[in-house]
């Protein structure tokens, strides 16, 4: 009788530490699907766009620029998102930023002013001293030999 009786004590008092251990919720698996719902979809005030779209700049500028100057440390220590030009044609994930004489395009996986990313494809181009870029598509006239 002591064992029916011990044997339906842990029964009923396991089932019930088990479901406390779980939680009411239904378990891990449920908070991390709304813990991902949450933070994939939770809405970013203009402030916080503004930040981690200049933190991917600033980030993707250091690592690029650092393959392309001599001292990158000392070069690169200084730089502020306010000397940089960007443009980020409407509707893609694309950007195009101007920094000193470089001139750099870079595509994202996914919106830089959303999301922290670093660029999955880069173009630089580093404008010569004294380029006139205004000419370097102007066509010279023809000079026609006189009869």
């Amino acid at each position: 009788m002591k064992f029916v009786l011990l044997l339906i004590f842990t029964l009923f008092f396991g089932q019930i530490l088990s479901a406390q251990s779980t939680g009411t919720g239904g378990g891990l698996a449920e908070e991390f699907t709304k813990l991902e719902d949450y933070l994939r979809n939770q809405k970013l005030t203009p402030e916080e766009k503004k930040k981690i779209f200049e933190t991917n700049v600033i980030n993707s500028l250091k690592v690029t620029l650092s393959r392309k100057v001599r001292e990158p440390k000392k070069e690169l220590k200084d730089l502020k998102f306010k000397d940089v030009q960007t443009e980020r044609p409407e509707g893609t994930n694309n950007l195009y930023v101007k920094y000193k004489n470089f001139v750099i395009s870079y595509s994202y996986s996914a919106d830089p002013e959303s999301y922290y990313v670093s660029p999955y494809e880069e173009k630089i181009l580093e404008k010569p001293n004294g380029a006139d870029l205004n000419a370097a598509h102007s066509e010279e006239k023809a000079v026609t030999p006189p009869k």
